[in-house]
This record gives C-alpha cells, sequence and structure tokens, in this order.
C-alpha cells in the first residue's frame, strides 16, 4: 500500500508570490523597494501605474537593476517591455479584447499574463496567454466590498485547474490565513497587491516570512513544568519560526520526574477546538503526542482530514511516560494497527514499537498499513544511535547520531517538534531526520539548542553613506552594493533627527541584509540595539566603548575613531573591534577635522604591528588603495569619492588589496 501522501508538505515559497506595486507612484524609493522584493525571492513584480505617464514609467524602468528587469511584468505598455527588456507584460480584460493574437515583438522568454474574471472571460481568450490571473478569489485587502463572496465556487475551481493548459494565478485577498490553501487548490501563484501596500522596505522581510511561514498544529497533553506537553511543543517550534496551535487532550499532573496521572478532554472539547481552528490558516503539518485513550487518537485523525485534508499527521505514540506511567489502557493489537493506518507517519521508541507491532518487522507494518514508520534508536552500536524511517514502498532511510548525554524529560518531544517544522518547511526525511536527532543531542547535554548568532564577518571595504535625505542613502547604498563595492556598511547622518535616522536605518538594514553584508550604525548605540544592527562606530567625544559591549552584548562589532599614535595606545584598553584611523586627506564629510596623516603618517604609525584592523578614512581615492595597503592598514572606508565613482563605467580593479578575499567591483 502507497502511502496517502508525500512525506514533505508542500510549503509556501517566495517563487510562488507575485507581488503587485500600489497603482501610485511612490517616488524616488520605489524602485529600492522593488528590487528588494525581489532579492527576497518573489517569483517576480508586477508594475501597474494606471494613472502614471509614459515618463513616469521610464524613469522607473530605469532605475531597476538590469538584472533585476526580467523578473518585472508591467502592465499595458508592449513598448516600453520591449525598450527596457522586462520580463513580460500584463494585459487587462480590455487589453487583450482588443486583440487577435499575441502582441508583436516579444521574445518568446517575455511573458504574456492576461487577467480574468470569470469563466467566460476564461473561454473568451483570443490566444493561449503564458499565465492567467483569476480574481478575486477572497475578499480584496485593498478593494472595500471586492470579492466579498468570492468569484468561484472550491468546485468550480478545481474543474478550472483540469481545464486550462495554462497556469493560474490567484489574486484578490491574499493574506497569510489564505495564501498556502490557493496553492494546495492548485493554482501555481498567488498574488498581491494589498498585503504589500504601505509597507517600508525593512518591513518587507517580515512580511514575506508571515506570507510564508510554516504552520503546525500540536495535539497533547498540557504539562505544567512546561518541559513537555504542547507547551514545550510549541515553545520550541516558535524558535524555530513556526506558526503554531494547540489542543489540549488532557489536563496532566507530573513534574520533571514524576507523572502522578492525568484528567482527559471530552470528545466534544476536543472536537471544539478543532472546530475554531477551522476558519484559521491551515497547518501544514499536525502531530498528535500524548493521549489518554486510542479513541482520542480516531477522533483527531478523523477531524483533521475533514477540516484540513491537505494537513500531514504525525503520530508520536507516548504509550508510557518515561516515569513509567502507563496510558492507552483502552487499545487492543487491532484498534492500535488500526490507529497506525490512519496517520502518515509513526513515531515509536523502542518499547513502543514491541506494543505496538507485536514481533512484526516494522517494514512489513509499513507496507500494510500505508503509514511511514520512523523507529527510533533502531540500532544502537558504538558508532552512535540510528533512526530508521521504514517506507510503504520497501525503502527505508537512515540517519546515525552520537550518543550524548542523558535521557531528559521532553526529549521525545523535542525530537517530534523539531521533525514536523522541518517537514513543514519542505525538507527531506532525511534532512529532518537529522535535524531532530542534532536538536536530541544538544539537549541531552543539558544545554538549549544554539542561537546561531555570532559576530559579523568584518569586510575590508566599507562604505560610510553620504547623503542629506533618506531617500539618497538608500540609493546610494543600493548601488554600491549591487556593483559589489563594498562588504560592510556604516549609516552615518550626522545632524539629521532621532527618528529620521531610526526609519533609515531599519530601512537599509534591510537592504544590507539582502545583500549578505553587515551594517554599523555611527553613534547611536539605541537605534543598534532597537533594530538589532551588526554594531556601532564611536567618536572619541561618543558614548565609552566599554558601556557599548555592556548595553549591545559580546557578538555586536564595535569601531573607534582614532587621529593619532596615542588615541591608537588607548583604544586597546577598550573592547573595540576596529579602528577607523584618519583623515588621510581632507574631506568635505568631517566638521571636526583632525590633522591631516597622508600616506607618511600612515607609515609612521607601523600598522603591521597594530593588534586591531585598521581602516583608513577621510578623503581616500579609488587610486589610493595600493599605496595605502602597503602601510598595514585592514581596510578602506570611503564615502564621497565612492560615490562619485559610480558614474565611472568601469571600477578601478585596485580598490582593494591583492592579499583580501573579496571579489574584484569590476
Amino acid at each position: 500500500m502507497q502511502s496517502r501522501r508525500q512525506v514533505k508538505p508542500a510549503p509556501m515559497l517566495p517563487h510562488q508570490i507575485i507581488a503587485l506595486t500600489p497603482p501610485d507612484l511612490r517616488g524616488a524609493e520605489e524602485a529600492i523597494w522593488i528590487g528588494q522584493l525581489l532579492r527576497l525571492g518573489l517569483c517576480r513584480v508586477h508594475i501597474r501605474k494606471p494613472g502614471a505617464s509614459k515618463g513616469a514609467l521610464m524613469e522607473l524602468l530605469e532605475a531597476i537593476p538590469r538584472e533585476l528587469r526580467r523578473r518585472c511584468v508591467l502592465s499595458h505598455h508592449v513598448d516600453l517591455v520591449r525598450k527596457f527588456g522586462l520580463g513580460g507584460v500584463h494585459l487587462s480584460v480590455s487589453d487583450w479584447r482588443g486583440l487577435s493574437s499575441l502582441p508583436e515583438g516579444l521574445r518568446p522568454d517575455q511573458l504574456v499574463g492576461v487577467s480574468c474574471h470569470s469563466r467566460a472571460e476564461l473561454e473568451a481568450l483570443p490566444f493561449t496567454p503564458s499565465y492567467a490571473y483569476l480574481s478575486p478569489v477572497a475578499p480584496s485587502l485593498s478593494k472595500a466590498g471586492y470579492g466579498a463572496t468570492g468569484a468561484w465556487s472550491k468546485e468550480e475551481l478545481l474543474e478550472l485547474y483540469r481545464s486550462y493548459p495554462f497556469p493560474l494565478v490567484a489574486l484578490g485577498g491574499i493574506q497569510p490565513e489564505n495564501a498556502n490553501s490557493f496553492l494546495r487548490r492548485g493554482f501555481s501563484a498567488v498574488a498581491s497587491l494589498g498585503y504589500w501596500e504601505g509597507l517600508r522596505i525593512h518591513e518587507l522581510g517580515g512580511a514575506l516570512r508571515r506570507l510564508c511561514q510554516p504552520t503546525i498544529l500540536f495535539c497533547g497533553g498540557l504539562d505544567p513544568t512546561a518541559e513537555a506537553g504542547i507547551t514545550a511543543d510549541a515553545r520550541h517550534a516558535e524558535r524555530l519560526g513556526a506558526r503554531c496551535y494547540t489542543v489540549a487532550t488532557a489536563l496532566t499532573r507530573q513534574d520533571a520526574h514524576t507523572f502522578y496521572g492525568c484528567t482527559s478532554v471530552t470528545e466534544e472539547d476536543l472536537v471544539g477546538q478543532l472546530e475554531a481552528l477551522s476558519q484559521q490558516r491551515p497547518p501544514e503539518v499536525a502531530k498528535i503526542g500524548l493521549v489518554t485513550s486510542l479513541g482520542q487518537v480516531l477522533t483527531l485523525t478523523k477531524h483533521l482530514r475533514r477540516l484540513f485534508p491537505t494537513c500531514l499527521i504525525i503520530w508520536d505514540p507516548i504509550l508510557r511516560t518515561s516515569s513509567g506511567y502507563q496510558l492507552l489502557s483502552d487499545s487492543t493489537p487491532e484498534s492500535l494497527h488500526q490507529a497506525i493506518g490512519e496517520v502518515d507517519l509513526l513515531l515509536p521508541n523502542t518499547y513502543e514499537r514491541e506494543v505496538l507491532f507485536g514481533g512484526i518487522p516494522p517494514q512489513e507494518v509499513a507496507r500494510h498499513s500505508g503509514t511511514i514508520l520512523l523507529c527510533k534508536s533502531a540500532q544502537v552500536t558504538s558508532d552512535g544511535i540510528t533512526d530508521i524511517a521504514y517506507l510503504p514502498d520497501g525503502m527505508d532511510i537512515r540517519c546515525t547520531a552520537p550518543a550524548t548525554g542523558q535521557d531528559r524529560h521532553g526529549t521525545g518531544c523535542l525530537y517530534a517538534s523539531e521533525l514536523a517544522v522541518a517537514l513543514a518547511c519542505g525538507e527531506e526525511l532525511g534532512q529532518a531526520m537529522g535535524r531532530s536527532q542534532r536538536s536530541v543531542g544538544c539537549y541531552r547535554s543539558g544545554s538549549m539548542l544554539p542561537e546561531r548568532e555570532g559576530q559579523a564577518h568584518l569586510g575590508r571595504r566599507m562604505f560610510v553613506t553620504h547623503g542629506r535625505t533618506s531617500t539618497e542613502i538608500l540609493q546610494q547604498a543600493e548601488r554600491v552594493l549591487r556593483l559589489g563595492l563594498a562588504d560592510i556598511v556604516q549609516l552615518r547622518m550626522k545632524g539629521s533627527d532621532w527618528a529620521t535616522i531610526l526609519d533609515t536605518a531599519r530601512d537599509l538594514q534591510a537592504l544590507c541584509r539582502s545583500f549578505g553584508v553587515p551594517l554599523i550604525i555611527n553613534d547611536h548605540v539605541d537605534i543598534v540595539a532597537l533594530i538589532s544592527a551588526d554594531g556601532v562606530h564611536l567618536g572619541k567625544e561618543d558614548l565609552s566603548p566599554t558601556l557599548a559591549r555592556q548595553l549591545l552584548g559580546p557578538s555586536a562589532l564595535i569601531g573607534r575613531t582614532c587621529n593619532s599614535q596615542e588615541d591608537l595606545d588607548k583604544a586597546l584598553a577598550f573592547p573595540v573591534d576596529y579602528i577607523g584611523l584618519g583623515p588621510f586627506r581632507f574631506t568635505k564629510t568631517k566638521e571636526k577635522l583632525a590633522p591631516q596623516l597622508g600616506l607618511e603618517g600612515y607609515r609612521r604609525l607601523k600598522l603591521h604591528h597594530y593588534p586591531l584592523p585598521v581602516y583608513a578614512i577621510g578623503g581616500i581615492r579609488l587610486e589610493d588603495a595600493p599605496a595605502l595597503y602597503t602601510t598595514g592598514i585592514y581596510g578602506l572606508a570611503m564615502s564621497g569619492a565612492l560615490i562619485e565613482s559610480l558614474d565611472i563605467p568601469q571600477h578601478p580593479s585596485n580598490y582593494h588589496s591583492s592579499n583580501t578575499n573579496t571579489t574584484d567591483p569590476c
């Protein structure tokens, strides 16, 4: 017998999402906004500006990086699609009704999309499009009252998928609660306008994560210690980025060592909890843990199949607690085998396998039940512990991990919740098993999972922002990063008010992260803490680096300005990670300018022997780089000269030293 569905549920992925721009022009930052969405992995951005002039559209398209234009489609204007090499054109109903064939002059790889709002419009199409929007599929977020009842029923949509040879895209009312459900019904992608409207650049990543966030349903007991049960399940899964629902099967009385008993939730209350979740975003995975009777398992699976038909169901069959308390007293071998056949994946330990299978080989149970049996600790040797997943088709998957630490209360729940999240994220079963083993190993060793947050890499090429407005700074930074001219960015906005610096920092941080580049903030330790930036640069008259370290923690990058040998000596007494040394020559970007060091000044300071990385700063030009690197500096911090170089067709390859590992910006 074959498994009822794939082990790996199909999660929503960024490349299945299309973002429509707001209909009005949003100013100079809109090209950066579009670029950020595409760098986050979206399928494409649909540029729709019904009231904009061709001149305004051309300005916007010109500002979008060339390498990203192929992932943009434009409404109406076939000529601009050809001129700017866009990914395609999108035609409204009034556009395509006036055509008898595909628009002329487009390359074969350029898309021609259409909008349709009824079956009649689909049938009236004069050509086969690359894709078609079907809208509205749900009440619109941007148009009040539009699609309040939906244009089609589920049955009609299912028939449409089978009837048309081109991809269908769901549009109208797309939000986290329903986006994934449309993909499960057969749509190739989802498109949204209202969901993105009004979002700042730094908010786009979080919005996308919410839209694609895996959702897990945990069914099990309430543990007063919170070390096991649905509380521990949800806490761990949320740390891994999942959205969690919980359904209580029992109220338990236990501590970390002894299970004293439990009170079962009635069938009515059990079903009521599930029914209450039916209007929420449907879960990708449901994990059943502690139940008081086999009847609860059958009730849960029956209603999970009814309410969430595409949900993967995992059962972690707790037949006996770690302290020896027996559960499922109403079970018989026949009823247990029936329950196994109702779930998609079973997670038995050694004791549970003996009770459940009664000596029948697990591969035989998998074959007859159609359920995947993931047998924990199936083999224990000197090399480690091996978990084996037996598949209904006779194949198996093995994963071995070292035996570390001692068993603890909640280990089984941790393994199952890690597995559930990994599968909901679309990982293969073998990968998910490995993740679960590593988490359990860490937990058995007496620690929680590592945060995986270390200090950012200190790149050799620092771009110091040099703009009067937030828009100007973002545009400059985007070009510098896109051209590969910097591997660390410092936000410097002297004279700007605090709120403006905060807003700019948030947007700039989102931009930097999309390029994998650290961001440090000049002077404002509070803003670094608020947005979790990578570090701060402090002048000699700013906050003490010692206090900054106490406030920001050990992983923050902290830099300090120095102008002389005396400053360099004093800096060694502080917990700083790098030095900004200058000025090299006169610069307009600093009001309080120390004496110029020049090339000879850097040589006199004997920086080859200085224990901290030193950045040369102040009036540096690209052509200064080779000579400066001979003085022992670690890297260059550039501002005005780097911005001016953006207009040069070919950038000098000597921007960075020959002994660096950075990519040539040419």
